[in-house]
This record gives C-alpha cells, structure tokens and sequence, in this order.
C-alpha cells in the first residue's frame, strides 16, 4: 500500500470515529488519546498509525455501533 492509499485509509476510520461519536471533535479527541480495551489497550491514535490497527479499529468501531460487546 503507497502512502497516498494509506492515507485515504486513516481518513476514512477517522471519518468512522467521527461519525459514531456524532461529530463531537472534543469527545473524538479524549477518545483517540485513552487506551482501549477493544483494541489490545493500545490508543485509537496509536492504531491510527499501521494499516492493521486500522482494521482494528474500524472493526471496534463497527461492533459499537451494532451494540456488539468488545
């Protein structure tokens, strides 16, 4: 995956993350910065930053929104 594909990707689960919180970029904010169980206890940023912890994440996210446990 070149760079430009890899950032149309981080794009498009921030664009998730902000969507599932209802826009509220402060909550977004907090939220990428905590650890989080759902995703090995590393941070959403820090998942932000490889294409797998991406998938993670956008799989996390996903299951929130279906009201699925994580």
């Amino acid at each position: 995956m070149n760079t430009e594909e890899f950032e149309k990707l981080q794009a498009q689960a921030y664009a998730e993350v902000l969507e599932f919180f209802s826009h509220d970029v402060r909550e977004v904010d907090r939220w990428l910065v905590e650890r989080v169980r759902g995703l090995n206890y590393m941070t959403p940023k820090e998942a932000l930053q490889s294409e797998e912890g991406i998938s993670k994440l956008r799989t996390l996210i996903g299951r929130l929104q279906h009201g699925i446990p994580t």
